[in-house]
């Protein structure tokens, strides 16, 4: 029943009982971590095959929460760094005290943006779930209630998009950062485009990672050229080391890479756009998602009352 280290730094554990062998790997595990989970394991294994029920703990539930659900998500990566900030919070702890551990966890981050504290409280909310429902080591769910998240929205003006781009010490990221405000697509996306993607006036972007289908991005007449130019030589660290800089420079910090992508979807919602062509532009997997900007055009419900008889 060997513990052994694989090449990617992660941790193995092999458990052989009646007659079948049992594998489960863990990158947040020490070598001392990962035989502590093997004689747990066993002795649990043990323990079902004598008739009783194995009293759970939190991380039972996360590590096949990991294995079962995990690499479902769109956002493995991210989410699996939210995991490695709730352990210290869950290690040793029943499953029965999730919403215990929850309470703890909001009195211990007070003072953190309600948004990071939440990403642990949909975690223990959703193993919580699924222990009750699919799994049946809960009689019932844990209460999770989330804390009040205010919109972080931001929306920018032509004028600060291209001061932004203009502040950027790198020419090649303040490319970037008008192709992003200019077509909404995210920036590990962008940075992995080539002129092979741009074709007849459009950006054939994969979204294999998103929503799974070939989305056809329109260019405008401004970043049209380049675009022609694509990859524009510049490295993720690059682009993300002169945004900074450019934020500084413009007394902008509180704005996010990530709102040039809801600035996109401002200004067309502004210029009149329908929101579901807005959807088809952004790649949205829904209309909810667009909804968000409908306040940016009231126009559209005056118009609709207008068209009744």
């Amino acid at each position: 029943m060997p513990v052994t280290k694989r090449p990617n730094g992660s941790y193995q554990v092999t458990v052989g009982f009646g007659g079948r062998t049992y594998r489960k790997t863990s990158r947040h595990w020490t070598r001392s971590a990962a035989r502590e989970f093997e004689a747990s394991w066993l002795q649990q294994l043990q323990g079902i095959a004598a008739g009783k029920q194995p009293e759970r703990k939190i991380t039972d539930a996360i590590d096949r929460w990991q294995v079962e659900h995990l690499p479902r998500l769109r956002s493995e990566k991210k989410t699996n760094s939210h995991v490695r900030a709730l352990y210290p919070y869950v290690k040793g702890r029943k499953l029965s005290e999730v919403a215990q551990v929850w309470a703890e966890i909001k009195a211990a981050e007070i003072g953190k943006a309600p948004a990071t504290v939440n990403h642990k409280g949909r975690i223990l909310r959703q193993i919580s779930r699924m222990a009750w429902r699919e799994w049946g080591w809960l009689e019932r769910p844990a209460a999770i209630g989330l804390l009040p998240e205010k919109p972080r929205e931001t929306f920018l003006t032509l004028d600060q998009v291209e001061a932004l781009a203009r502040a950027c010490p790198n020419a090649a990221a303040g490319d970037y950062v008008r192709l992003a405000a200019y077509t909404g697509i995210r920036r590990g996306h962008l940075l992995r485009l080539t002129a092979h993607d741009v074709r007849g006036g459009f950006i054939h972007l994969d979204r294999t990672s998103k929503t799974r289908t070939l989305q056809l991005v329109p260019l405008h007449p401004k970043v049209a050229g380049i675009a022609a130019r694509l990859p524009l030589g510049a490295s993720d660290d690059q682009v993300r080391d002169s945004w900074a800089k450019a934020r500084e420079a413009c007394g902008l910090q509180h704005v996010r890479w990530h709102d040039l992508r809801h600035t996109c979807a401002s200004w067309l919602v502004m210029a009149g756009v329908p929101l579901h062509t807005v959807s088809e532009v952004l790649g949205h997997s829904s209309m909810a998602m667009t909804r968000r900007y409908a306040h940016l055009s009231p126009e559209h419900l005056s118009d609709a009352i207008k068209k009744m008889a």
